[in-house]
């Protein structure tokens, strides 16, 4: 008896959620709906016309080869022609790892003749003399001076030329 009763029970839950899914016919949706569309009118938006762009046509004959792999190899000739060039073969000083605009000049001191420079980077202080090497491009110190030191670079070219470049660090003073 009990058994029926829960079948009963879930047959009657059943057939109750069953006639909610039914549609319902609503006159005022219908009402609503016919009422826009005839307020509404879509007119079709025209599309302009865009001319195809010119034709271009790559003509080898007078314009360099972009992919000549003779212009980007390096000349020999020029490498053994080119005489100037760093010693990559010394070794490395510690300020060489930090590029210039990470070093910061806080003073120089002068022992006689000899000037001395002090050079921040990383919260640490060099002192560093005529000679010493700092960069990341091979910098080498040429002079100093009351407000700014003077440095040196080496630079490769795109064809493995070097050419030296000037630079100077000037004196930062805090505010």
């Amino acid at each position: 008896m009990r058994w029926s009763w829960w079948v009963l029970f879930r047959i009657s839950w059943l057939s109750l959620l069953m006639s909610a899914c039914q549609p319902q016919e609503s006159e005022d949706l219908h009402r609503w709906m016919n009422d826009v569309r005839q307020r509404l009118h879509v007119s079709p938006i025209t599309v302009p016309t865009i001319a195809p762009p010119p034709e271009f046509r790559y003509q080898a004959a007078d314009r360099a080869d972009p992919f000549d792999l003779a212009r980007l190899a390096l000349n020999e000739a020029s490498l053994a022609h080119n005489a100037l060039q760093p010693d990559l073969r010394r070794p490395r000083e510690p300020l060489e790892r930090v590029p210039l605009d990470g070093l910061r000049l806080i003073g120089h001191l002068r022992r006689g003749k000899e000037a001395i420079a002090l050079i921040q980077a990383d919260k640490l202080v060099y002192s560093v003399r005529v000679g010493a090497h700092l960069g990341l491009d091979l910098g080498k110190l040429i002079t100093i001076h009351d407000k700014a030191i003077d440095i040196e670079e080496w630079v490769a070219d795109s064809t493995g030329q070097w050419t030296r470049r000037q630079t100077q660090l000037v004196l930062q003073e805090k505010k």
